[in-house]
């Protein structure tokens, strides 16, 4: 047949250009190798050695120019005249060579593909493919050899992304949840660290610790050992990729091979003793929470532990909740470099604690906003934060111990009970969660709140599917608006409307009744967090 005509046009497809890494079995199913009607006469090789380069030659004696992971195309012309014995040490030393495939053109040089060629490919393992279709080598090699060189490239790129982010994580001091995290985002992926005895130590991408074991269980995960002073400490596993257009297994492969020597100096690093200022900062934390730190002394302790907070001052306390606790100090320590102030940090306990010390107006909101932009800057680690009330710096332990309780106490509720409406996301304030944890002070009968104003709204509710209670804390928690409140329901206005209708003939009085407004709202956040039928 005409060689021209059975090649066609330039191979562009995008399904083969943008592999990572030619293999046999990529190289065997390419279009431009296909046309050549390609038969593997060694069944039960591996298909998916990669191929180095694709070369041609017909000289008996190519072995010794080869390296080894080639794709050699012949028309057998070196072999026409050798015996069956030549022929079988030709194959022998190709296989010797490390080869990644014989192909053979037969027609030409070759009516038919000998016999002992055959048998000897089968005997070392060695690929063998006959060609029975016309198609130039060099178009072969054109093609092929551009896919290697692309991906090579291609691999180079993103080999230099995944030290780009580690690097990053690890000069902004992000612990091992920054790490994940910044990787597992370049992958796509869920990332999950785990100890050699079996120990979950961190993970980013997941939910929760459930979610976490299944990535590490999945017949599908891929993971890389971590290393710790030469010996293996356990290992980073990488899940599946959450869709078609996620990271290849061999982009995963190469990114978890540069991540796991960051993270094996990140657990040397964790290991090693905090500074003297770092002890005594956890120290006063621990002391001001257990209600042990006097005024008398607190200024002075926080002085020697590098915390100076201005005459002007208020203090903001901050608690996170963390998988370890270098990522929750990282993420204080790069919120304080936003707010302009200066932070006190250290772990009490199972928690990262943190005093902020600031003169700006609207303190709350300004540190919350910074701890925003540090844990999304940091890869959004699965971190949840919570900012206490504002108090003057000059109130001393009291008052420090004061913001410290709001925060912890909002960050608790924060990982156990559903939020304020327009309050979604991982960093969050006491005043968001002020009726919330008055509610919970009191140990107030929240079924009884909920019902003494809304008894008719909840019953609606469960006959009918219905989500009236709802509206109503959204409605009221949103100032009235309409607008507001149909973006943060996810519904059209006119639903709002007529919800609110709806609302007002079951209570018998309008919303904005003023001796109703602060009722309603307790008892629609009462409602919420109960989570109990209604009677």
């Amino acid at each position: 047949m005409d060689a021209a005509s059975s090649t066609g046009p330039l191979i562009c497809d995008a399904a083969y250009a943008g592999l990572v890494a030619l293999t046999l079995r990529g190289a065997l199913e390419h279009p431009v190798v296909s046309a050549a009607a390609p038969e593997l006469l060694t069944p039960g090789v591996d298909l998916d050695v990669p191929v180095r380069w694709v070369h041609s030659s017909e000289i008996y004696e190519i072995g010794p120019l080869l390296t080894g992971g080639e794709l050699l195309l012949t028309t057998g012309l070196g072999v026409v005249g050798a015996d069956a014995g030549a022929r079988r040490h030709y194959v022998r030393d190709l296989a010797a060579r490390g080869l990644a495939a014989l192909a053979v053109e037969v027609g030409r040089s070759l009516p038919a593909l000998p016999v002992e060629m055959a048998d000897e490919a089968a005997r070392r393992g060695l690929p063998l493919v006959v060609l029975r279709e016309v198609v130039p080598f060099i178009r072969i090699s054109e093609v092929l050899n551009t896919l290697i060189v692309d991906g090579s490239t291609t691999r180079l790129r993103f080999s230099e992304r995944v030290t780009a982010a580690v690097e990053n994580a690890q000069s902004e001091e992000r612990g091992l949840a920054g790490l994940l995290a910044a990787v597992g985002r370049l992958l796509d992926r869920p990332l999950v660290l785990v100890s050699a005895g079996g120990a979950l130590v961190s993970a980013a991408g997941t939910t929760d610790d459930r979610t976490a074991w299944q990535v590490v269980d999945a017949p599908t995960a891929q993971q890389v050992d971590v290393v710790v002073r030469g010996r293996r400490w356990g290992a980073v596993v990488a899940g599946a990729a959450p869709a078609a257009t996620g990271a290849s297994d061999d982009d995963v492969d190469v990114a978890l091979r540069r991540l796991a020597p960051a993270l094996g100096l990140e657990l040397l690093h964790g290991r090693g003793a905090p500074s003297r200022p770092d002890q005594l900062a956890a120290r006063l934390l621990a002391d001001l929470v257990e209600g042990e730190s006097p005024d008398t002394d607190v200024l002075v302790r926080a002085g020697a532990a590098g915390f100076h907070p201005g005459a002007g001052d208020v203090v903001v306390g901050v608690a996170v909740d963390a998988p370890e606790s270098r990522s929750g100090l990282s993420l204080l320590q790069a919120a304080a470099r936003t707010t302009g102030g200066t932070v006190l940090r250290g772990r009490v306990g199972a928690e990262v604690l943190g005093l902020f010390a600031l003169d700006r107006p609207d303190p709350v909101r300004v540190v919350a906003d910074a701890v925003t932009a540090a844990w999304r800057r940091a890869g959004e680690p699965p971190v949840r934060a919570a900012a206490g009330d504002a108090v003057t710096a000059d109130r001393g332990a009291a008052g420090w111990r004061w913001t410290l309780s709001r925060a912890r106490a909002a960050s608790s509720l924060l990982s156990s009970a559903p939020p304020p409406p327009g309050t979604a996301g991982p960093v969050t304030t006491a005043r968001a969660w002020a009726l919330e944890l008055l509610l919970h002070d009191a140990g107030a009968p929240l079924a009884d709140l909920a019902d003494s104003t809304l008894q008719g709204l909840r019953r609606w509710d469960a006959r009918h599917g219905s989500d009236l209670v709802r509206t109503v804390e959204t409605h009221l928690r949103l100032g009235g608006s309409p607008s507001r409140t149909a973006e943060e329901l996810q519904v059209g206005r006119q639903a709002v409307y007529q919800r609110l209708a709806r609302v007002e003939e079951l209570l018998g009085h309008r919303l904005d009744a003023p001796e109703a407004h602060a009722a309603l709202l307790v008892a629609a956040a009462a409602a919420r967090l109960a989570r109990t039928p209604p009677p």
